[in-house]
């Protein structure tokens, strides 16, 4: 069973990795976390595994202090779901977000082999400018 998907302090601790560290590292974390044939459905778009590496790699090229914070963590069975808030800058502005999460989780690794997240985000003291429709 993989530390990460399996407490409450493995997903803090994932979700804090996601996003920091060098861009070159991001198929490390995915390694660490999804199978191999992981997809997403982020905001309504499907990524396949490559696409959500890819997007590891962009996002940490363009993004320095995050820090999520996980307000509800669910571990049943073979699901996991959580709400997460957090700030980070971009480009050098302060922004915040907000996601809930819905996994679905290998049986025999304990890695994610799927992904539903609905976010936003927006500078922060504001309302939300991406993610939202």
């Amino acid at each position: 069973m993989s530390k990460y998907t399996s407490t409450r302090e493995g997903f803090q601790e994932a979700l804090n990795w996601s996003l920091n560290g060098p861009p070159e590292e991001a198929r490390l974390y995915a390694e660490a976390i999804t199978v191999p044939t992981f997809h997403e459905v982020l905001n309504g778009k499907e990524l396949s595994y490559d696409d959500f590496v890819k997007g590891l790699a962009e996002w940490r090229k363009t993004i320095t202090d995050y820090k999520a914070t996980l307000h509800e963590f669910l571990r049943d069975g073979d699901q996991l779901a959580a709400h997460v808030t957090g700030m980070m800058k971009v480009g050098g502005a302060d922004m915040s977000f907000e996601a809930f999460i819905f996994a679905k989780i290998d049986k025999e690794s304990g890695r994610m082999a799927s992904l539903v997240e609905r976010s936003v985000s927006g500078p922060v003291g504001q309302e939300p400018v991406h993610g939202v429709n």
